[in-house]
């Protein structure tokens, strides 16, 4: 399929660079990753984070198995760029800056032509006699200092700007417990997103995370695990306080998902 969205694998992760197709992820899909980038404008805090979006291996999974993505590494990435890649990475550079260097003279020009009327009468003041407001301006744009590249703003690639072919990567995933337990979730209308927070697999949202809190905290279990009472407390006081219904999901023997809500009633 021509419009299947292109996801990154690198060291063990699968990474959406493009946003384009994060949007496209979750306004069509309903998967919501994981922003893990900082922002450009804002690099210094984490509470607010950007490009790349990881995703869990529940939601690839799902995506893969609907065929709605195909996964692909850039292996030429793992080793050092060609000198004419390097030089034309250069060039790239040195045309930014020039670019940049006309809107800092044209951002400073109108700077000064907005304190125009301050400028030429601290010079009047100074002469004490009638001065010529165009040339005094001349004269003030004329001592604007060029730029230093210490201030140009670097674009940092997150793809090869260069012709660079993404090969099938080697990424397999087995059906896990997870992957059955989210894909079911997803097919009811949620949208999940990891839980481990909580103490839990998934949490589970009634709509966006945007827009609504998550309503459950999805726990995956084995249905032949024992379920002791120090678990079941401990989950089950764990929702209370969090305000959220915990699920203890698993499969039965005709392989159909199984949920049972659990809730602490103790004082």
């Amino acid at each position: 399929m021509n419009n299947m969205i292109e996801l990154c694998y690198c060291n063990g992760s699968v990474l959406v660079w493009n946003v384009e197709d994060a949007h496209r992820l979750r306004s069509e899909h309903r998967i919501v990753g994981n922003f893990i980038g900082c922002l450009p404008s804002l690099p210094r805090q984490d509470q607010m984070l950007g490009l790349p979006m990881e995703l869990m291996t529940e939601e690839v999974f799902h995506l893969v198995t609907r065929g709605i993505v195909k996964i692909v590494e850039f292996k030429q990435l793992y080793h050092p760029a060609e000198e004419q890649h390097k030089q034309k990475r250069d060039d790239m550079h040195k045309a930014s800056f020039s670019d940049q260097e006309i809107s800092f003279k044209e951002e400073r020009i109108k700077q000064l032509k907005q304190m125009a009327d301050k400028i030429i009468e601290g010079k009047r003041r100074k002469t004490n006699g009638i001065v010529d407001g165009d040339l005094v301006l001349q004269e003030e744009i004329k001592k604007i200092p060029k730029m230093s590249e210490d201030l140009m703003m670097i674009q940092i690639f997150t793809r090869p700007f260069w012709k660079c072919q993404g090969e099938a990567a080697d990424y397999t995933i087995n059906q896990t417990l997870r992957c059955r337990v989210f894909s079911d979730l997803w097919e009811k209308g949620y949208y999940i997103t990891a839980g481990e927070k909580f103490g839990g697999d998934f949490l589970v949202y009634p709509g966006d995370p945007f827009k609504f809190h998550s309503h459950y905290i999805a726990v995956c279990v084995d249905e032949h695990q024992l379920l002791t009472p120090y678990f079941l407390i401990q989950k089950g006081r764990l929702g209370t306080n969090v305000k959220k219904t915990v699920l203890l999901c698993s499969v039965n023997d005709n392989g159909e998902i199984m949920y049972q809500s659990l809730n602490w009633n103790g004082k």
